[in-house]
């Protein structure tokens, strides 16, 4: 049995969909929304890694790092949807995949590691402290939802490169 699960990263996903209808928006709601959508998104990432043949012992060792997380990632590859003969195409696609047009700039990739341009840092500046800087939290739960509906439409073709 996997050790990661995308039915967990999607109930997840759940949840924060679900704290996001709510009328109550106290910064609590929105930590939690954002806390959810993004463990949500490392769930999806490793059992990806998982899925390629990554031992659960180098998945581990990435640990909430989301720029580790894409990096790994992309040392794989999946098969192109579109294409007629399956083509393999790098796995690292998931970075561009537009999560909302308004923002500039608004892909997985972007959204992930917004850290480096100031976002607050997951999970711990996430689930603590006075303030949380971040993409709105709509926003970074619709990448959760991109994440892990790639994840699950991925998680059977995608193999490490190496």
């Amino acid at each position: 049995m996997a050790e990661y699960s995308i039915g967990f990263s999607e109930e997840l996903v759940e949840a924060a969909r679900y704290l996001a209808d709510q009328r109550d928006k106290s910064d609590d709601t929105t930590r939690a929304i954002l806390y959810l959508s993004l463990l949500a998104c490392e769930i999806a990432l490793k059992a990806l890694l998982e899925s390629s043949g990554q031992s659960v012992e180098d998945i581990t060792r990435l640990g909430h790092d989301f720029s580790e997380l894409l990096r790994a990632l992309d040392s794989c590859r999946v098969q192109d949807r579109i294409a007629e003969d399956r083509t393999m195409m790098p796995a690292a696609r998931l970075r561009a995949v537009m999560v909302n047009e308004h923002f500039d700039n608004a892909t997985v990739g972007t959204i992930l590691t917004a850290v480096k341009n100031g976002a607050s840092k997951y999970p711990n500046e996430i689930r603590y402290g006075k303030d949380t800087m971040h993409y709105p939290s709509k926003i970074v739960l619709e990448t959760a939802v991109r994440v892990t509906k790639w994840a699950r439409e991925h998680q059977g073709d995608i193999h490490n490169k190496q």
